[in-house]
C-alpha cells in the first residue's frame, strides 16, 4: 500500500479524523496543512513525544497497545498544563506497510483519543525503523497555566495515583520475567494503559501553583520544578503512594521504583496550604487517589526515609 493510500484507508477513515461538530478545526487531513481556529479567550499549548521500538517499547509489541500508550504519554503533558485536548499530528516511520498492523495502531490511538475529543489532523509517514512521533495540542486559559516556575516556599507537594508499577512491569512486558497470570495482567495494564489525569489537571489548575507529569521518576522530575522555581523540596518516603500489589511482589525495591522508576504519567503539583480543602474536594469528586508527599522549602532536596540512588530514566 502506497503512502497516500495508507493515510486515506487507515487513518483518515478512522473516527480520529472525524471533525464534524468541531468549529475549531477548519481543515483536517487531506491538505498540505491542517487549519485551526483557537477559541476566543484560550491559548494553544502543545507538546511532542517520540517513541522508538526497542527503546520505549519492546520489539513485536501489540500495535493496539503501542497506539494507546503513544497517545497517553503525550496527552499527559496536556494534563500537566491543565489543558483540554484538541488535536494531534502523527509522524510515523515503519519498516513496511502492513495494513493489519496499522489498523491495530489506529485502533489503539482511537481508544483513548476519541473519548477525550482528540482528533488526528495530519502528519507524515516514511520507511525505516519503527518510530512514532506525536504532537498534541490543547486549549487553556492563558492566565491559569500551572507553570513549573510557580512553586512557592511553603507549598505542599502532592502526587496523584500510584508510583512504581509501570517501572516494575518492564521486565514482564519485555518477556524477561514470568509471573502468575493475575500479576501479569495487573502490571501489564499499568505499563500499557497509563491514565492521563486530564480532568484532574483542568480542575486543579485553578488552585495549584505548579504542576507537571511524572514520566522519568518522581525524584528526577520534581527537580524540574525546583530548578525552574529556584526552590528546594523535602519529601517523606513513607507518604509515597505505592500499590499493595507492588509491595507484596517487590517489598525491598517498591520504594526505589516509586521514586526513580518512571513511566507513571501521574501528576505532581504544589499548592499553598490554604488550598488543601479545595484540593480535597476536587479529588473526592473525581474519586482520584491523591496524597501529600512533602513540602517546598528554600533550597536543597531531601527525602526522609530513603537512602538509595536517586537517578531516574536517562534518554542517553
Amino acid at each position: 500500500m502506497k503512502e497516500f493510500e495508507l493515510i486515506k484507508h487507515i487513518f483518515q477513515a478512522s473516527m480520529m479524523a472525524n471533525t464534524r461538530g468541531r468549529e475549531d478545526i477548519l481543515l483536517g487531513i487531506g491538505d498540505d496543512c491542517a487549519q485551526v481556529q483557537v477559541p476566543a479567550g484560550q491559548s494553544l499549548v502543545f507538546s511532542m513525544d517520540t517513541l522508538v521500538e526497542g527503546r520505549h517499547f519492546p520489539f513485536d509489541a501489540d500495535p493496539v497497545d503501542i497506539g494507546y500508550r503513544a497517545v497517553a504519554t503525550c496527552v499527559s503533558d496536556l494534563a500537566a498544563m491543565g489543558a483540554k485536548p484538541a488535536f494531534f499530528t502523527l509522524g510515523l516511520t515503519i519498516p513496511e506497510s502492513d495494513p493489519q498492523w496499522l489498523a491495530g495502531l489506529a485502533q489503539g490511538m482511537a481508544e483513548l483519543a476519541e473519548p477525550i475529543g482528540l482528533i488526528l489532523v495530519g502528519g507524515d509517514t516514511t520507511k525505516g525503523p519503527l518510530t512514532l512521533t506525536l504532537q498534541v495540542h490543547g486549549y487553556v486559559e492563558a492566565d491559569q497555566v500551572p507553570l513549573r516556575a510557580n512553586a512557592k516556599v511553603g507549598d505542599d507537594i502532592y502526587i496523584t495515583g500510584l508510583l512504581g508499577d509501570a517501572a516494575a512491569a518492564v521486565p514482564i512486558v519485555t518477556g524477561e520475567l514470568h509471573v502468575t497470570s493475575e500479576r501479569f495482567d495487573y502490571f501489564y495494564e499499568r505499563f500499557w494503559r497509563p491514565q492521563p489525569r486530564l480532568i484532574a489537571g483542568m480542575a486543579l489548575k485553578r488552585v495549584v501553583h505548579s504542576m507537571m507529569d511524572i514520566s522519568d521518576g518522581l525524584a528526577q522530575d520534581i527537580q524540574h520544578i525546583l530548578t525552574a522555581s529556584n526552590v528546594g523540596a523535602h519529601l517523606e518516603a513513607n507518604a509515597l503512594p505505592i500499590s499493595s500489589e507492588l509491595v507484596a511482589w517487590q517489598p525491598e525495591s517498591a520504594l526505589s521504583l516509586a521514586l526513580t522508576g518512571g513511566d507513571d504519567y501521574e501528576l505532581c503539583f504544589t499548592a499553598p496550604s490554604s488550598a488543601a480543602q479545595d484540593i480535597q474536594l476536587i479529588i473526592q469528586t473525581l474519586h482520584l487517589p491523591c496524597v501529600k508527599v512533602g513540602t517546598i522549602v528554600e533550597s536543597g532536596f531531601t527525602i526522609n526515609g530513603y537512602d538509595g540512588d536517586l537517578g531516574g530514566w536517562q534518554h542517553f
